[in-house]
């Protein structure tokens, strides 16, 4: 087929896509919305895969109910899976205002939205997107969240309607920002198919990286996904992604410790991270596992004045090196680091009977398990415990053979623990395919 649209995704390979896909996606997914996937493929066979995957459906109902959204915007809308994921996500009263030219298509999930019962959260209207953006524009409307999947070559023509129409502090997610990885390769190795929408995903990454009235996360999940927070008037001065302090506390961090310095979380998540810690407005957040604080220095770089995080690890040098950089940004003060083996600090924790928003681990992956029962007694309902590299380098989709003996212990506790969260009815979850991995769990009970 001359233009055949690839698969999405752009993980290394497709048994770690296949991986995450069976382990945490696939178990989870609601059976209307798994009915409805087969019945896009059934009806559009290859432009199915317009069609978000299942993992980021995940990711995106969960962004939905951490960030209490119930006004919503989307703008693209094809046989609804993104639509009916967010529907159920809404609570009873929450309202989706989705935009697409295409009824035929729409009317194909609305059959499954319809049995649902969620239909009524929706208000459908057949137009051009800039036309029915600017009308809502006219009409003042506000949104908690927008999420964007139509025409690329108008990504920036939306951003600018949207900044408009998403209250200050909402999200708004714009998918497909990787193009099937083309973004990354020479002009001449891609279809030529599918190079007017590279060209204009290029630009508008760009722009939007320099855009100083949004907080910018790239996330590789599916075909990748840009959330942008909008931000407020007295934080628009032009802000690198990376603060300056960070990156040194990086550079410092390679320089003393070398090919160690990887144990560091990488700076896309750090940002990501950082988005979340602001999105669900923790204020009172817990990181285990610390070494020299990369991720605990973006945490209290994103907490507020009065926020607190509760760090905890056995290796008081590596966390000098970094509360160094912190003092600098004037941050420490929100630093209470505990030397302690992980589960005996947590069971100390028990008995104080504090409650936290946010966790981070990042600690001995044997431990995850054990780590998950104590911090879900920690950790409030509907608050985020994030486990970090659940993919292990990508050790988990290959075969043991494969595997460098030094991976396989951790590959294994991983193995084992994605499997068990999985079908944990305390948590809803989502792995995300960033950096190494990195597992959200949101607490349900």
């Amino acid at each position: 087929m001359a233009n055949e649209i690839p698969s999405k995704g752009i993980l290394k390979s497709e048994a770690l896509k296949k991986y995450i896909l069976e382990t945490s996606a696939y178990p989870r997914e609601h059976e209307l919305l798994k009915e409805l996937r087969k019945a896009t493929v059934q009806k559009y066979g290859n432009l199915s895969e317009m069609e978000v995957p299942v993992d980021e459906g995940h990711f995106l109902s969960m962004l939905l109910k951490i960030m209490n959204a119930k006004n919503t915007l989307e703008l693209g809308v094809f046989t609804g899976y993104s639509l009916l994921t967010t529907a159920l996500a809404l609570p009873e009263d929450g309202r989706i205002t989705a935009i697409d030219i295409d009824q035929e298509a729409y009317e194909v999930g609305l059959e499954f939205i319809k049995k649902a019962g969620v239909d009524h959260k929706i208000t459908f209207i057949q137009s051009d997107g800039i036309k029915a953006l600017d009308q809502l524009v006219n009409d003042k409307r506000e949104f908690d969240f927008a999420f964007a999947d139509a025409d690329k070559s108008n990504y920036v023509h939306f951003h600018e309607r949207l900044l408009k129409l998403v209250k200050v502090g909402g999200i708004i997610a714009f998918d497909n920002t990787l193009w099937f990885g083309f973004v990354a390769e020479d002009e001449e190795g891609v279809p030529e198919h599918m190079r007017e929408y590279r060209e204009a995903l290029i630009e508008f990454n760009k722009n939007l990286a320099l855009d100083s009235r949004v907080e910018v996360s790239q996330i590789s999940i599916g075909d990748g996904v840009t959330l942008c927070r909008r931000l407020y008037i007295f934080e628009t001065s032009a802000y690198p992604r990376e603060p300056q302090l960070l990156k040194e506390l990086r550079e410092a961090t390679v320089e003393r410790y070398g090919n160690l310095s990887e144990m560091v979380v990488p700076i896309d998540e750090g940002i990501f991270i950082s988005m979340l810690v602001k999105m669900i407005n923790a204020k009172n957040t817990i990181e285990i596992g610390v070494f020299t604080g990369y991720s605990l220095f973006t945490t209290a770089l994103a907490l507020p004045e009065d926020g607190r995080v509760t760090a905890i690890d056995m290796d008081h040098a590596g966390y000098n090196m970094g509360l160094e950089y912190m003092k600098k940004a004037g941050v420490d003060h929100k630093v209470n680091f505990i030397k302690s083996d992980a589960l005996e600090a947590l069971d100390q924790l028990l008995k104080g009977k504090q409650e936290y928003d946010f966790a981070f681990v990042d600690a001995d992956k044997r431990s995850y398990g054990k780590f998950l029962e104590i911090l879900l007694k920690l950790v409030k309902v509907g608050g985020i415990i994030a486990f970090d590299n659940t993919l292990w380098f990508g050790t988990v989709a290959e075969e043991e053979e494969e595997v460098p003996n030094h991976m396989r212990l951790y590959r294994e506790a991983i193995l084992k623990f994605n499997k068990l969260i999985a079908s944990d009815p305390r948590v809803d979850m989502s792995q995300v395919s960033i950096g190494d991995g990195i597992t959200l769990c949101r607490r349900l009970v």
